[in-house]
């Protein structure tokens, strides 16, 4: 269950919240909700690209370390293992099954199981559905960035 997680705006604000909110739903229904949650955005300095991040760490995983997928609004979806102790990330790239920059929060569960259980069995499946609101959100981003005056 998503709460309101730190940072210089409401996450209600943001215009990707929605899919923030979806996709914690369904991680949830599954019964793997991450650790940690953040839903942000870069400064202007670097565009202004909306993000999120899922973090599971290592009590919450299956293996040796913990987990972190990361959604940006130009590239989709991507996973990081991580190790436990505080050594260093092992950035694995994009999640290549989820085929769309919005995909569906039932398949963002699906691939989060596998990855979280180390089972892999849902991994193997290639995923082309996008969210239904994803028109809406793409639409918000845009008048988000939209100079106010």
């Amino acid at each position: 269950m998503l709460l309101n997680p730190p940072g210089l705006l409401r996450p209600g604000l943001l215009p990707h919240w929605p899919y923030a909110q979806d996709v914690d739903q369904a991680l949830t229904d599954r019964a793997i909700p991450p650790g940690t949650v953040r839903v942000e955005r870069t400064g202007r300095a670097y565009g202004e690209l909306m993000y999120l991040v899922l973090a599971w760490d290592v009590s919450r995983c299956a293996g040796p370390g913990g987990l972190r997928l990361t959604w940006r609004e130009d590239t989709g979806w991507s996973h990081t293992l991580l190790r436990t102790g505080g050594e260093a990330a092992i950035p694995r790239g994009p999640l290549t099954v989820l085929h769309r920059v919005y995909a569906a929060p039932e398949a963002v569960a699906d691939v989060a199981d596998a990855l979280v259980s180390r089972r892999f069995r849902g991994y193997e499946t290639e995923w082309h559905g996008e969210w239904e609101r994803a028109h809406e959100v793409r639409t918000a981003i845009d008048a988000f960035r939209e100079p106010v005056g």
